[in-house]
């Protein structure tokens, strides 16, 4: 207890203090204490130091996250590009229709019967008409995800892919369908629906759920004759295996637009086909 009660009240050395005594003693300076500041000082200036050394090593963000900003930026810029060319395409398959209307007149009603047909077929104008939709959306268990679903992963296994719409549009060609949209992208026989990254692209458009397939057709016909077909068998093994939801329904009216990616020296727009040109039942519009 005596040593612990002579260190708590005097915690200082003798030693130091009699140290201090001598040097005072021979005219030296005493001291003032400054060992404190020099290492307050010197822990400052350390610390500034590795707080800048940490600032300037730290990464701004790494090669992947900069390489997808890139892409996402080059994407919106070349799509906000190819919207400017489809309003300028617009406006010549204006002039073109103008032009053709004046040099055809009145004395080519045959002519203009064909041109009005074939503009039907390759999807240069817009239709109307009975039909059927089919809306397919991804499973309520589907987690997004890259790459291709379907492979083992069983988290994607309920995501919808190029290949099912692919099948369900071919099952509503084969059962008559006239003209048909995916999420109002116009098929031609130029389309292309494909898988890209975590997106399905129809004519490089990338498209997000619910997928929703507009066909013109007959509207009492149309909805059985898919019923059997592949595309129609294929819906139904869509719903009982991977438990992706899908509809269908009929409508006395719907619209198809016309397909943008048509070159501008393909068919434009002309007048409906006279009643005396045959047409296919039920007739489409444009």
């Amino acid at each position: 207890m005596t040593l612990l009660t002579q260190i708590l009240e005097r915690p200082l050395d003798p030693g130091y203090a009699a140290a201090s005594e001598r040097r005072t003693g021979i005219g030296g300076p005493a001291s003032r204490g400054t060992r404190g500041w020099l290492v307050a000082t010197a822990a400052a200036v350390i610390g500034f130091l590795l707080v800048a050394s940490a600032l300037t090593l730290r990464p701004g963000g790494t090669t992947a996250s900069r390489e997808k900003q890139q892409l996402i930026e080059q994407v919106h810029s070349r799509q906000a590009h190819g919207d400017e060319q489809a309003a300028a395409v617009e406006q010549l398959r204006a002039q073109i229709t103008a032009s053709r209307a004046a040099a055809i007149g009145g004395s080519a009603a045959a002519l203009t019967d064909e041109l009005g047909r074939l503009s039907l077929t390759t999807g240069d104008v817009a239709v109307q008409g009975p039909g059927m939709t089919v809306t397919l959306e991804d499973a309520p268990s589907a987690a997004a995800g890259p790459g291709q679903p379907r492979t083992g992963d069983t988290a994607q296994e309920g995501r919808v892919t190029s290949t099912d719409l692919q099948t369900v549009v071919n099952g509503l060609w084969q059962a008559g369908a006239e003209a048909i949209a995916v999420n109002g992208q116009r098929l031609t026989a130029r389309s292309a629906i494909r898988f890209a990254g975590q997106a399905i692209l129809v004519d490089y458009r990338p498209l997000s759920p619910p997928y929703v397939i507009t066909a013109i057709g007959d509207q009492r016909g149309l909805p059985a004759a898919f019923a059997q077909t592949v595309g129609g068998s294929y819906l139904t093994a869509l719903r009982d295996n991977y438990q992706i939801p899908s509809s269908t329904t009929t409508d006395a009216q719907l619209v198809v637009p016309h397909s943008p990616t048509l070159g501008i020296d393909r068919a434009a727009p002309a007048a409906v086909p006279s009643s005396t040109s045959p047409t296919p039942d039920p007739k489409v519009t444009p």
